[in-house]
């Protein structure tokens, strides 16, 4: 038996999440895979990966203490015989490679699963450049979810060393249902409206802002409109409050996280996903496979613009997006789930790329 850690910031609902909960999900009967979390919090993947024989290990995040943080991971990883310690929590891997490698584990595998920048202080600066070459000289393979998000993680060792897996889904869980779709409309009391959806953590990197101020002019055009967002995040008191004084408490409905995001997406008529940044996001994978037109921002890595169903769209226009909402349809949706796992994403084709990996391990 092999032992994989994964070391990641949390196991709630979202896209890197969800990626680290399949390696563990779809794992060859060979392997067993434990999961670094940082906190106390209690991500709603947990239970399902201990209910396959995972172990989860909650520590203190290193931004409370990075000598102690390193000293806890190192103790972790001589607990158990890992072979592999794949890290998913961009720069501060630097740390975890280094903890790997003084434990000489022989697979140390860096994700990176965002092409997120923001404003740099000479502080980060210098972390990032510190943690850049640790990540480079500690991991034994640098992966990336997307070549935007390996260039933003590795620069330009990325070129060079650098391996594209492309995230995948359960391409037959999200394929379109009429039934679905009739009973989840009738359930929502929304038989005769047009369902504009969105699917994402509520945080300003995933700009519902720019939805939620685009419906008065959208509502113009289309009365029967509703606007769904699915998720959970920092944001919301902020986006319930732009809600209300807009006056669109009837119009823009917010259901948190739910658990039936399949059924969700087959009730919707449109998806809308206007990003500042992505990598690759698994949302945008799934509404393919769902056969559902998406109206995106051009912001996102065109790596997801895998179907004629996306319509990507500069953010600066938000009057070109509500004609583009207003005039997709739905066309033959059904057809699209397989499309999707032909292409090769289907969740398990990625999951057997991750282990191909971890092979080089076996033995050491």
């Amino acid at each position: 038996m092999d032992y994989i850690l994964h070391i990641i910031a949390g196991l709630k609902i979202g896209g890197m999440e969800k990626v680290a909960r399949d390696i563990g999900l779809y794992a060859d009967k060979n392997y067993t895979n434990h999961y670094v979390v940082f906190g106390e919090e209690v991500g709603q993947y947990e239970e399902q990966l201990k209910n396959i024989g995972c172990k989860i290990f909650h520590i203190d995040s290193p931004a409370k203490n990075y000598a102690a943080y390193l000293k806890n991971l190192k103790f972790l990883m001589s607990e158990y015989p890992y072979t592999t310690v794949h890290a998913h929590t961009m720069f501060n891997i630097g740390w975890i490679m280094l903890a790997a490698k003084l434990n000489h584990i022989p697979v140390r595998v860096s994700h990176a699963h965002s092409a997120l920048t923001t404003g740099k202080s000479l502080k980060k600066s210098v972390y990032e450049f510190v943690m850049r070459g640790l990540i480079i000289s500690c991991s034994t393979d640098l992966v990336a979810c997307g070549n935007k998000a390996g260039e933003r993680l590795y620069g330009k060792a990325y070129a060079k060393r650098g391996q594209l897996i492309l995230n995948g889904i359960d391409t037959a869980a999200f394929q379109f249902s009429e039934e679905k779709r009739t009973l989840l409309r009738e359930q929502l009391g929304f038989q005769d409206k047009f369902i504009i959806g969105h699917t994402g953590h509520l945080a300003d990197v995933k700009n519902q802002s720019f939805l939620i101020e685009m419906m008065p002019e959208l509502l113009k055009k289309r009365e029967d409109a509703v606007l769904l967002l699915l998720g959970e995040g920092e944001d919301r008191p902020m986006l319930e409050e732009k809600i209300r004084t807009l006056g669109l408490q009837d119009k823009v409905i917010m259901t948190g996280n739910v658990n039936n995001v399949p059924e969700y997406l087959c009730a919707m008529d449109v998806f809308a996903f206007p990003s500042l940044y992505e990598g690759m996001p698994l949302s945008i994978l799934e509404v393919q496979a769902n056969g559902l037109p998406c109206v995106i921002s051009d912001r996102v890595p065109k790596d997801v613009f895998l179907t004629d169903l996306i319509h990507p769209l500069p953010l600066e226009d938000p009057k070109a997006w509500i004609d583009m909402i207003c005039m997709v349809k739905r066309e033959n949706s059904e057809v699209y789930s397989n499309r999707m796992k032909v292409a090769g994403f289907d969740v398990k084709t990625a999951v057997e790329k991750f282990y191909k990996i971890y092979e080089k391990g076996i033995g050491s």
